[in-house]
């Protein structure tokens, strides 16, 4: 099975159109005929339902396509791995990172590459659950994330990397209409948010509205903290967030802390202390890291 065999089946999923997929490969449509169809004979299975007016994906090709998009994630990672290591590239650490804790982590990140050039670092954003449930299944080397998402366990360790109060973001158009003493005038901008399945955040921004009285008229749901950000900057709605989402550039976006202690959030760095690499140690031991121990 052939990197660009998947490549070019989950691009004809998405586009359900050869020449289109050709288009974006800069190939022509029966070069990517014949890939799909070695793909499919080294799978015994029809994946792709083909005439000369339609595509569409058999029971086996819906089937298949999540694993195809797993499966090219680990031998794109797989390449990338023996690739640093035949370079003398040795290192390796896998590091989950909160939207909110890009700033943190990338003045970790520098302070690191600095001094272990030859490391290779990989980064994947989590958010909420995805965060929660990543830490409980041990699958990172290093977490940056809220307080709250992590479960708890003898063998996590964490430091407090700071406490701070959610914020309101709001498009820069209506910022001089906004009164954070009056949330009763705030209520009538639509509202835009992480998922409901985040239950800890979206339960404690549930909780701040209805601490001041509101009932948010909450549009949409984004699963990444900087979607929802973008939403803010399209003016779509407003939404109530962790600090430090405005390492992001979203020109059109404003934000003001929420007072109260209902609006308090802890962020965190974490890690398994059982499995801990000597390159994880190294990273834990860098000065940026050094001092966020000592401020503890």
């Amino acid at each position: 099975m052939e990197t660009m065999q998947l490549k070019l089946f989950l691009s004809v999923a998405q586009t359900l159109n050869f020449t289109k997929t050709a288009n974006e490969f800069y190939m022509t449509q029966p070069t990517v005929s014949n890939y799909i169809k070695a793909l499919e004979r080294s799978l015994g299975v029809r994946l792709l339902n083909r005439d000369s007016h339609n595509v569409a994906l058999t029971t086996e090709g819906c089937e298949f396509l999540e694993y195809a998009g797993r499966l090219l994630v680990m031998q794109l990672e797989a390449e990338t791995r023996l690739r640093n290591i035949s370079k003398g590239r040795s290192g390796y650490i896998k590091i989950a990172m909160l939207s909110s804790m890009a700033q943190l982590f990338s003045e970790c990140l520098l302070d690191f590459s600095r001094t272990h050039p030859n490391v290779q670092v990989d980064v994947s954003k989590l958010e909420g659950v995805e965060m929660t449930k990543a830490v409980e299944q041990r699958e990172y080397d290093i977490y940056f994330a809220n307080l709250y998402m992590l479960p708890a366990s003898r063998n996590l360790t964490y430091i407090v990397t700071g406490t701070d109060q959610l914020r309101l973001y709001v498009h820069k158009h209506i910022v001089g209409r906004i009164d954070m003493k009056n949330w009763a005038a705030i209520q009538k901008y639509r509202f835009v948010s992480v998922p409901a399945m985040d239950f800890a955040l979206s339960g404690q921004v549930a909780k701040i509205c209805e601490n001041r009285g509101i009932v948010p008229d909450i549009i949409n749901f984004y699963n990444h903290a900087d979607m929802v950000l973008l939403a803010v900057n399209s003016g779509i709605g407003i939404a109530i967030l962790p600090p430090g989402l405005t390492f992001y550039n979203f020109p059109n976006v404003t934000s003001m802390p929420i007072d109260g202690e209902d609006a308090m959030i802890q962020s965190a760095m974490a890690w398994h202390e059982d499995k801990l690499s000597q390159d994880a140690r190294n990273f834990l031991g860098i000065r940026s890291v050094q001092k966020l121990q000592q401020d503890q």
